[in-house]
């Protein structure tokens, strides 16, 4: 028993160090197997073993020789990472239309393809099998899948509820995973557009950030730490149930199974009431319409106040506005910037989204790559 916990033991360390050396080539790439070993605290023998391994794999590539710098010795091999070894698939199952995604391991996008959503397991499945034979791209080339979904969904992929497929307590990571013969991995499709801004967008890198999403709903997502927050149920970042004082005196409140407070005064669906698109409503207050300033301005205020509360709570470095209705707000985020911070002590950075419609189908792939990493060490 002794030696097989060892053996585990040494197998968990193994897999740690080829997580750091594959991160490292990543982001110092072009490297070498003794600038890895001296900067991670390894031997040269070990990280000569992993590096030979990932080769192998085709994660990462050789690139050739270095000088010395010296003259004297032999050149050291370069190293950097591969990302068109294998391709990653995502996909954002939108209540209307699904977009599906085939991007190298960098996040660059090879094939796009949008469909008309659809909620049977068996189509759903036979439109990405579909995806992927139009390219010719077979199934062992695959990464790994992840797949965005509206509702609330568990870290195990388990949709609780979903208003829009009307789906409760469906297993659909585990249904999918029986179809197809590569990791796949499902979550909440506003958490995964958040991965994506973080990723490749407005968020780059930021470890810490709030995601607003702005679409016919709204919702959000949180990142703390460099992780999503899912909370006991998925539902972290709910934040079109915000309500203040006021809305309980006027006998608005939350209730299952129909929009939230915020959603109700701030969401496109609520924009619409006023007779004309979000586009003509943010620009018509830009020329300084005076129908259209009371609307806007009031969109402003409630919208503020719900960012200023979730900045106070979680103090994060950026906050990042994504959506339908985001691409429509240039006109107006300056003055949330101002509203906020003249609401609240703690200050954050406030930008718009800039990966459109493709934000969560690229975070899926994010999370599917994340995810693999994740439990690669874990097992």
């Amino acid at each position: 028993m002794k030696k097989k916990s060892s053996t585990g033991h040494l197998e968990l360390i193994r897999r740690i160090n080829r997580s750091l050396i594959l991160n490292m080539v990543k982001e110092k790439q072009p490297i070498s197997r003794a600038q890895m070993a001296k900067a991670l605290g390894l031997s040269k023998t070990t990280v000569s073993s992993i590096v030979d391994e990932l080769i192998q794999k085709r994660l990462i590539v050789e690139y050739g020789d270095a000088c010395t710098g010296t003259g004297a010795g032999r050149p050291s091999i370069m190293l950097g990472f591969n990302p068109k070894s294998s391709y990653c698939i995502g996909v954002d199952m939108a209540s209307a239309k699904t977009r599906m995604l085939l991007t190298d391991l960098s996040g660059e996008i090879l094939f796009e393809k949008k469909i008309a959503t659809v909620s049977q397991i068996d189509q759903i499945s036979q439109a990405i099998e579909a995806f992927l034979a139009e390219h010719s791209i077979r199934m062992e080339m695959i990464f790994g899948m992840g797949v965005g979904v509206s509702g609330d969904v568990t870290a195990e992929g388990v949709v609780i509820s979903s208003r829009a497929f009307r789906w409760n307590h469906l297993p659909f990571q585990a249904l999918l995973k029986q179809r197809f013969p590569f990791p796949v991995y499902v979550g909440n499709g506003v958490n995964l557009a958040a991965l994506g801004e973080r990723w490749l967008g407005s968020g780059k890198q930021v470890d810490d950030m709030v995601y607003v999403r702005i679409g016919s709903g709204i919702g959000g997502a949180l990142i703390c730490n460099g992780q999503l927050v899912l909370g006991t149920h998925g539902s972290a970042g709910e934040m079109g149930y915000f309500l203040e004082s006021r809305d309980l005196e006027l006998g608005n409140i939350n209730q299952k199974g129909i929009p939230g407070v915020l959603e109700r005064k701030c969401s496109g669906t609520a924009l619409a009431r006023y007779g004309c698109s979000p586009e003509e409503l943010f620009s018509s207050y830009s020329q300084g319409n005076p129908e259209v300033v009371l609307t806007v301005e009031r969109f402003i205020r409630e919208i503020s106040v719900a960012i200023a509360n979730a900045v106070s709570l979680l103090n994060p470095a950026k906050v990042v506005i994504g959506g339908d209705i985001s691409e429509y707000m240039a006109p107006v985020i300056q003055r949330i910037q101002d509203e906020v911070r003249s609401m609240t002590p703690i200050q954050t950075d406030i930008s718009l989204a800039c990966l459109g419609g493709r934000a969560a189908a690229l975070g899926a792939v994010d999370f599917v790559m994340t995810r693999i990493e994740q439990e690669d060490i874990a097992i």
